[in-house]
């Protein structure tokens, strides 16, 4: 598996190199592959010059954006647009993060490079172009695409495509401006989520699948570690060119969505490596090393970027970019399942149904917009009189009517047995 992938499309992430050029603060010792760098900034604000100079600065100790445009004619930027949510909900890559990044490519790119906005976001909004300019309009972008040389996508196609070196996922559907592009760069927002731990470089990547694709991948990869390599074979199978990510505002809690909090976190990363780039996530916010399924499956794979050890930081010690007291998602017993079959047959159905975290209506919140409905993969939610009805035997915990939902109000929640046994624990 490792040969294979070291000879196809993610070769980068295998291959040894140099040192690269910047201050560091070597977390390992000796010839540090490119691929295992991670740099980080502070950046206090969306103000557009601040921005610049601090994207700039971060990716210039990869080696500056001409370095990895070179004569692109076509590039991508895949920000996360999760759902049509307001830019301070920091759901979504900030409005002016894109921006910032559009004003520096356009002064070293080509003349005539064409710059691309893409991302087939979540579920509760349909890849149709209707849908696509209320995405565009609800998360602040609009204005971009009046820029010279600069689109929003509203190519609503994909192509099935082939990939053998897939560990779980042979055939992906991806849309295609991410298939024509010369040049992807992925750009994420550091963000927590309620069933991935986090969201980050490797997840985002995700929204390169179409439409209710997704959907349809939450009920075939329903086993948490299945899940992770999948989007760790969509990661491999698109391997961006440069991950730069949003962490001015981060999202803490039950993210992905609206459910979690907004947090200033004044941070800007970039790598390589998306897997290198969680890695340090997952640090900065404070998990215990070992818990993100991702890291594990990457790890297992023998793919770059997987120990913390083994990634060089650059711009400072690790340590003083921490996130302190940083609110983690709910830990769900579920994560730690066995995959012994007799206990995915008896045993792992009792702790899904009575033990596990498990979507509830907040009532106060809920507008009745049914758009967990829509979103549910397993039809496990139904309209009642005036209330949401779940169907706890159907729902598989993939949260992503908590995820998707545009109010915050789907609460994840222990059972009475599954908060006396589960409910006290941190996640760290």
């Amino acid at each position: 598996m490792e040969t294979e992938i070291k000879e196809n499309k993610t070769g980068y992430l295998m291959d040894p190199g140099t040192q690269t050029p910047g201050t560091s603060s070597g977390m390992s010792s000796g010839t540090i592959s490119a691929s295992e760098t991670v740099s980080i900034t502070r950046c206090n604000s969306y103000d557009i010059e601040e921005l610049t100079e601090g994207i700039k600065k971060c990716v210039g100790m990869l080696g500056g954006f001409k370095k990895f445009i070179g004569t692109s004619k076509k590039i991508i930027l895949k920000p996360n647009l999760l759902s049509a949510s307001n830019p301070d909900l920091a759901v979504t890559t900030h409005p002016a993060f894109i921006e910032a990044i559009i004003n520096i490519i356009k002064k070293v790119c080509v003349p005539g490079t064409k710059i691309i906005i893409a991302d087939s976001p979540g579920v509760s909004t349909p890849h149709t172009k209707k849908d696509l300019k209320r995405l565009y309009k609800e998360c602040g972008l609009s204005h971009l695409g009046e820029m010279e040389n600069v689109e929003l996508n509203l190519d609503t196609g994909f192509s099935e495509i082939s990939f053998k070196e897939g560990k779980v996922l042979k055939h992906l559907e991806i849309i295609k401006p991410v298939l024509e592009a010369d040049l992807i760069i992925n750009m994420p927002k550091f963000k927590t989520h309620n069933l991935t731990k986090i969201t980050g470089a490797v997840k985002n990547m995700f929204g390169s699948i179409y439409g209710r694709t997704k959907t349809l991948l939450h009920t075939k990869f329903m086993d948490i570690a299945k899940f992770s390599d999948m989007n760790l074979d969509v990661y491999l199978y698109c391997k961006p060119a440069l991950n730069v990510m949003d962490g001015v505002i981060s999202l803490e809690g039950e993210g992905p969505g609206a459910s979690g909090k907004p947090r200033n976190t004044g941070l800007i990363l970039a790598a390589i490596n998306g897997i290198a780039l969680d890695n340090v996530v997952a640090e900065l916010m404070g998990f215990k090393r070992g818990i993100i399924p991702l890291l594990q499956c990457a790890a297992q794979r023998g793919i770059k970027g997987a120990e913390l050890e083994e990634i060089n930081i650059l711009g400072g010690e690790l340590a003083d970019f921490a996130c302190e007291n940083f609110i983690l998602p709910k830990k769900s017993p579920v994560d730690a399942i066995s995959k012994n079959r007799f206990l995915n047959t008896y045993i792992f159905p009792f702790i899904r149904n009575n033990l596990s975290l498990s979507p509830y209506e907040n009532i106060k919140e809920c507008t009745m917009c049914k758009t967990c409905i829509e979103v549910c993969p397993e039809k496990a939610i139904s309209e009642g009189q005036g209330v949401l009805v779940f169907d706890y035997k159907k729902c598989i915990r993939c949260f992503c009517c908590s995820e998707m939902c545009p109010y915050g109000a789907i609460d994840l929640k222990y059972s009475a047995l599954g908060n006396l046994i589960f409910g006290r624990k941190n996640i760290k």
